[in-house]
């Protein structure tokens, strides 16, 4: 929920100050004065002061008249004095009871993508400003980044803003500009369609059903994206499986190959994992695990049979002990060596990620802080103090210099943050190909030690066995055999290995594939159907208020495709939906125009929406509207503005019939002339 609290305008010129305070309450706010003095500018200022003037059309142009932007007068009769300096500010507040004051030039120094914030009441209070913040908006990023106006705005608002494709192909955040065309609805374009009327610059596919679902919080919407979110996963998943089967595939490329392993998971595979790993052996593939049967009954054999006794064969043997002793104990240094070298160039290799990391934070936030500074801000000071101009925490001399010139600290951290970065992300990547080449080593040489270790044992078992054990030739195949047949085993333990990662991800799959089953189809709930239909009674009974003549009431729907109203009519016996196009008068356009907006912000009464409760109409009565219609939609208006909601009108009806409909059901705000007016020096900040 987001409620304004206080406007302020202020516009210089070389000799006065003129301006206007504006405050606003809970419910509804009417904003009084003859035509052409000014009230659209308060209303357009808000939207300004929000950075949300691209809701509005896609140019970059300031939405504000002259008065703001170029020339000034007090009365229609003087002559215009130029616009040298001129500002917006705008008091909100959320449903928290967090308050901030927004500031946005429109004519000075600063940029108009720069809006500065301050925490605390300190235009509808006058107290002294709170904590200060800078953000950038119309720019890359602004719906995104931590300095983005956008999105502290929808974080302001405790809105999760969900991701929506584009007609591109591409996604991106339902983006404010898209939402706020159904909350304010401004003099010149907004009363020309009852929804909207919408960005399309923005190319947001379906982009009156994707806002629509957001402020109404349907869950189709929600299905929508939790649709994306197992399909993401699902997807993930695919690319883990594969990844998994390549390991697989490469171990058993070692001794042989695999077979029955499938390109993707499967159920099947989930409930009873197989693997066939197979060898070429003796001219055929044969499965790895007949080949260790096979190898482990010759060596046994060789082990039973008698060729040469051990007496005969102990001097050999005696000397090829002593022999792999030595090599053993040379293996075993390397190995200690390497292991220490892997060791030291590991604890390298995270403190260099480390530092990638850390520079790369310092190099966005620097980049903000220079965005900032360009569009006028002054906090990027804090670079010149060694203080992080966006955290505001200390920063090391390495990474913020002391210069004499502010202006250039920011351009002199950028390089030298870049330039570190490349240095560190060359010698991140040395030190990977490093470890790669030491890991390469240590398990060759500890292969070798194995091998030997395998080897000095079985001479040594050898050498006290009886005197008919087999000969050095009988050994010499059954050491092979066994260092083949350990070769196996670790080929056949790692298969099983990822077998077991492999079941697990084919799990995962088979539970997120069907979850993304159980989904419904992309229509509404039940729960979303019974929200289209009170919105359509509310709409239906706002009519009737109004005098809405070109169908009955009780004739209008709502399409369950866009929300759109629709007009039911009777064709050749059945009970149609027709879109109303150019059968319904301008003025009862107009009406619909009232209810719909209003009907969808009393929706929070009694549903759970994402609407903020917020309601802008500037000069409802288009279309030469009949009076009565008008005070009757005034009326409603501050029914329907309860429970901290606010609806805020601009008219140039009179005062006193203004007064005489509403009493002190609203907060009416009048101005006899031009809204701007000369103030006093002391009152212009």
């Amino acid at each position: 929920m987001i409620q304004l609290r206080h406007l302020r305008l202020r516009s210089f010129t070389a000799t006065r100050a003129f301006g206007a305070d504006i405050p606003f309450e809970a419910g509804l706010n009417v904003v009084q004065a003859p035509n052409t003095s000014g009230k659209s500018t308060c209303l357009q200022a808000i939207i300004y002061a929000l950075g949300l003037e691209r809701s509005l059309g896609p140019q970059l142009t300031v939405p504000l008249p002259y008065a703001m932007r170029e020339q000034i007068h007090q009365f229609k009769e003087d002559p215009y004095d130029l616009v040298l300096q001129s500002y917006v500010e705008l008091e909100i507040a959320n449903a928290q009871g967090e308050i901030v004051v927004l500031h946005r030039d429109v004519v000075g120094d600063k940029s108009t993508k720069l809006i500065q914030t301050w925490n605390g009441p300190s235009l509808s209070s006058e107290i002294p400003r709170g904590e200060q913040r800078d953000y950038f908006v119309l720019d890359g990023g602004s719906a995104t980044n931590e300095s983005g106006f956008h999105a502290f705005l929808a974080q302001f608002l405790d809105w999760d803003l969900p991701i929506v494709a584009r007609y591109d192909g591409t996604e991106c955040p339902l983006y404010l500009e898209a939402i706020f065309p159904m909350l304010f609805v401004e003099q010149k374009r907004g009363w020309s369609s009852i929804q909207g009327p919408f960005p399309t610059f923005l190319r947001i596919q379906d982009v009156a059903r994707r806002v629509m679902e957001f402020l109404l919080d349907l869950e189709t919407a929600k299905n929508r994206r939790r649709r994306a979110e197992l399909r993401a996963a699902i997807s993930e998943l695919l690319g883990r499986w594969s990844d998994r089967r390549k390991g697989m595939e490469e171990a058993a490329a070692r001794v042989g190959r695999i077979r029955g392993l499938a390109v993707q998971p499967s159920a099947e595979f989930a409930a009873a994992p197989t693997l066939d790993l197979q060898l070429y052996y003796e001219g055929e593939w044969t499965r790895l695990a007949d080949v260790l049967q096979i190898a482990t009954g010759r060596v046994a054999e060789l082990e039973a049979s008698q060729v040469e006794t051990v007496e005969q064969a102990a001097p050999d043997i005696q000397a090829r002990v002593t022999d792999l002793r030595s090599q053993l104990d040379a293996l075993s240094a390397v190995l200690e060596a390497v292991r220490g070298e892997y060791g030291a160039e590991t604890q390298d290799n995270a403190a260099l990620e480390e530092r990638v990391a850390a520079l790369e934070t310092d190099l966005k936030r620097n980049q903000d802080a220079q965005r900032l500074q360009r569009l006028g801000s002054e906090l990027g000071r804090a670079a010149s103090e060694h203080v992080c101009p966006t955290c505001h925490q200390g920063v090391s001399n390495e990474l913020l210099p002391t210069v004499d010139s502010v202006g250039m600290a920011l351009d002199e951290n950028i390089t030298f943050l870049k330039s570190q970065l490349e240095l560190y992300r060359s010698a991140l990547l040395n030190s990977r190909e490093r470890l790669q080449e030491i890991a390469a080593r240590y398990r060759g040489s500890e292969r070798d030690l194995q091998d030997k270790q395998q080897q000095l044992r079985v001479l040594r078992q050898e050498l006290t066995r009886p005197s008919a054990s087999p000969s050095r030739a009988a050994i010499e195949e059954i050491v092979r055999l066994q260092a083949f047949i350990d070769r196996l085993e670790s080929i056949d333990g790692l298969a099983n290995s990822l077998l077991d990662e492999l079941r697990e991800i084919a799990s995962e799959w088979a539970l997120a594939t069907s979850n993304l089953r159980k989904l419904p189809a992309d229509e509404l709930t039940v729960a979303d159907k019974r929200k289209i239909e009170h919105l359509q009674s509310a709409i239906r009974r706002h009519l009737e208020r109004y005098g809405f003549r070109s169908f009955q009431p009780g004739e209008i729907s709502l399409s369950y495709d866009n929300f759109r109203p629709l007009v039911l009519r009777n064709d050749k016996g059945e009970t149609v939906e027709k879109e109303i196009n150019f059968e319904m008068s301008a003025s009862d356009a107009i009406r619909l125009k009232w209810a719909y907006y209003l009907s969808c912000m009393e929706l929070m009464r009694d549903f759970s929406v994402n609407h903020p409760g917020l309601t802008i109409f500037d000069e409802p009565g288009q279309q030469e509207v009949e009076s009565s219609s008008l005070f009757e939609f005034l009326r409603s208006a501050s029914q329907s503005a309860q429970n901290g909601q606010q609806v805020l009108v601009s008219t140039s009806e009179t005062y006193e019939a203004v007064s005489a409909t509403l009493g002190d059901s609203a907060n009416i705000v009048s101005f006899p002339g031009f809204i701007l007016q000369p103030i006093e020096t002391g009152s212009a900040s």
